[in-house]
């Protein structure tokens, strides 16, 4: 069992840094993620999202994630960032059109490496290309 749960780490490292590769040279270069962080934002479109959600989603810390989104909002404008309409102490961010534009070029890439694994991903996790 042990060995099994080394040889998917050892995959996912490998998946993981070709993702890294290939994201890296998009414009503006995104890393794994700030896509996920454009994926999350995409999938809740129409609703706003917390700060604090998003962290939890990605598994970062709080300050991490709110560093990943100045670095987003200052210089690559693809998501807005406004203060809550209940709470006035939350932050709530959402996808510009830019943000949108970033995204599908980055999921184009990510389906792109992800489709030389597919094989491997089904058998590790019944991953399966919908």
């Amino acid at each position: 069992m042990l060995e099994n749960w080394l040889e998917l780490q050892k995959f996912r490292k490998q998946v993981n840094t070709e993702l890294e590769r290939s994201l890296s040279q998009m414009v503006p270069a995104v890393t794994v993620n700030e896509f996920y962080v454009l994926h999350f934002l995409e999938q809740n479109a129409g609703h706003d999202l917390r700060v604090s959600d998003l962290s939890q989603k990605l598994d970062l810390s709080l300050s991490a994630t709110s560093r990943m989104l100045v670095r987003f909002e200052q210089t690559c404008n693809v998501i807005t960032r406004n203060q809550g309409q209940e709470d006035k102490r939350s932050v709530r961010i959402n996808l510009t059109a830019e943000g949108e534009n970033v995204l599908s070029e980055a999921k184009q890439r990510i389906d792109a490496v992800l489709s030389k694994y597919e094989e491997k991903l089904v058998n590790f996790g019944g991953i399966k290309n919908d």
